[in-house]
C-alpha cells in the first residue's frame, strides 16, 4: 500500500502508510512546501489524539482530523474499500 492521506485540517494531516496512521505537519518552504511526518501510531484513536495533543495540534484541528475514524487503526484498515487481499 503507497501512503494515503486520510484528512487535512490547517498546517496538519493524518495520513497512513498502510502499517500505521502518520501525522504529518506542513512546513512552509520557499518553493514548495511539504508534509512531513512527526508521529506515527499503530493503535487506537485515542493514542493517536494522545498524540496529537503532545505535538501540540489544537483541540479544533485535532477534532477535525478525528473525526469518522474507527476505534483503532485495524478496523479502519479494514474499511478500506477496494484493497487487494494481500495489501490489509
Amino acid at each position: 500500500m503507497t501512503d494515503r492521506v486520510v484528512t487535512t485540517a490547517g498546517d496538519w494531516a493524518l495520513a497512513s502508510d498502510g502499517i500505521q496512521w502518520m501525522l504529518m505537519r506542513r512546513h512552509r518552504r520557499p518553493k514548495k512546501d511539504t508534509w512531513d511526518p512527526i508521529w506515527f501510531v499503530h493503535s487506537t484513536r485515542d493514542v493517536l489524539a494522545l498524540g496529537m495533543r503532545e505535538k501540540g495540534v489544537e483541540p479544533g484541528t485535532a477534532d477535525l482530523l478525528l473525526s469518522g475514524l474507527p476505534a483503532t487503526f485495524d478496523q479502519w484498515k479494514a474499511s478500506l474499500p477496494g484493497l487487494a487481499e494481500g495489501e490489509k
